[in-house]
């Protein structure tokens, strides 16, 4: 919104620039230069041939090279867009317009001294445009100085109350820092200066999110959508919040509009995979990882979380060869260890279960889980004393875990030390009484 902006102000300064009297075809090339509704190729030939015909001087000559940056800038073409606003300001040195632009390219590409040093020019040459500090806003923001960032969004509101743009990246800027409610109340200013801002909506609705307020993210997002109705990513966010509010038929739906949005957007199909696995529809949880791995099959979790889906269908086999495919494609992915441990364990093979779980701590010392899963698989093999040691560390690591003392007690009982066992039984009933009925 800000390049179509900058785009629609640069093209405001482009179109009085005064054409050359009696060349026809000069004038033709200055007006289609200058045209946003003209296709990029026909307005980057028209401001070559303005500058190469000699004709325009000065600002003239200055705006038909940062026309042509433009063009440049919508094919891609940075580094020609560079020169050429280069040029512009070499020409025409308080052109604030040119500044800006080559700033926009520099903060794209990441070079941040370059686009603020552009940015502080437009804001010497004029420090009454709320752009300037709008712009260099947003490049403090981009290298995390949250706290600069917002002095300049509160500097281009004060010159410009009315500009939206700065309102929308200082409730971002003060998201990021952490202050929520400073946030919410400022999308709500923006919201009561124009109703129909559906990105003050979608943002709050964010905060709300991350404050676990779902009711109020559902709402804003809501509202995002019917002010936006194609907007794939509040259809979205708002499936994740009502999955985690347990509405998942309704997380579904939203999944089902995100996929109808963009067939190819791999999260949609993710996540719905997820929710269809909590209503126990793994048949369609395992259709929608498949379509993840069709879409991207470099993606480890893909693999893992249909391996999950296949192990809650005890489809073991297909469970392992899937956690096995994760593990080629991430050696260091834990996780999958652990998955692929448990299948094995299912399927008998305690050994190798053993084998996994020893790996999924090598990567993950503080896995509870698998040092609990590791001491089960001992215990199916008759080996107390390893289980019993694992399920000591377990315990370290976390002493309310019910099962973990239950299982204790087992192995204690096996080995004949009944007092031991007694003690670990009862504190497992204290922390879980369902335990042992």
């Amino acid at each position: 919104m800000l390049a179509s902006r900058l785009c629609i102000a640069i093209i405001g300064l482009l179109a009085v620039a005064p054409a050359v009297p009696g060349a026809r075809a000069f004038a033709d090339d200055a007006d289609t230069c200058t045209r946003a509704s003209a296709p990029v190729a026909e307005r980057l030939d028209a401001c070559t041939r303005e500058i190469e015909s000699g004709l325009p001087q000065g600002a003239d000559l200055a705006n038909a090279y940062l026309g042509r940056g433009i063009a440049h800038r919508a094919r891609g073409e940075n580094d020609d867009a560079v020169a050429d606003y280069g040029e512009a300001i070499r020409l025409d040195p308080g052109n604030v317009m040119a500044y800006t632009a080559r700033g926009g390219v520099y903060l794209g590409a990441g070079d941040l001294e370059r686009a603020l040093a552009d940015y502080n020019e437009v804001i010497r040459i004029n420090p009454s445009l709320p752009f300037g500090f709008y712009n260099r806003g947003n490049a403090y923001a981009r290298n995390g100085d949250y706290d600069r960032a917002i002095v300049d969004f509160d500097e281009a509101i004060r010159i410009d109350p009315t500009f939206i743009m700065p309102r929308l990246a200082r409730g971002s800027a003060l998201a990021a820092k952490g202050n929520l409610d400073d946030a919410i109340a400022n999308y709500g200013a923006v919201i009561e200066i124009d109703p129909n801002t559906a990105k003050a909506y979608s943002n709050r609705a964010l905060v709300y999110g991350t404050k676990h307020d779902y009711d109020h993210a559902i709402a804003d997002y809501t509202e995002a959508i019917r002010l936006v109705p194609d907007d794939m990513l509040a259809y979205y966010t708002r499936g994740l919040a009502y999955y985690a509010k347990g509405d998942i038929d309704r997380a579904i739906a939203d999944y089902d509009n995100v996929i109808r949005l963009d067939p190819n957007f791999v999260d949609g199909y993710n996540n719905r995979g997820r929710a269809y696995v909590a209503k126990h529809d793994l048949d369609s949880a395992i259709a929608d990882y498949t379509q993840v791995i069709r879409l991207d099959p470099s993606l480890v979790f893909a693999y893992d979380n249909r391996g999950l889906a296949y192990y809650a269908k005890r489809d073991l086999a297909r469970a392992i060869a899937d956690f096995s495919q994760a593990i080629e494609i991430d050696p260091e992915y834990a996780s999958a260890y652990n998955n692929r441990g448990n299948a094995y364990d299912d399927a008998g093979d305690h050994d190798r279960a053993i084998a996994d779980y020893g790996e999924a701590i090598r990567l993950d010392a503080s896995d509870t889980e698998v040092y609990y899963n590791r001491g089960v698989a001992y215990a199916a093999k008759g080996d107390f004393d390893h289980a019993i040691a694992d399920f000591n560390a377990a315990i370290g690591l976390d002493p309310k875990l019910a099962f973990a003392y239950f299982s204790r007690g087992l192995a204690r009982r096996a080995q004949g030390d009944t007092a031991g066992a007694a003690a670990d039984i009862a504190k497992a009933k204290e922390l879980n009484p369902n335990l042992g009925r």
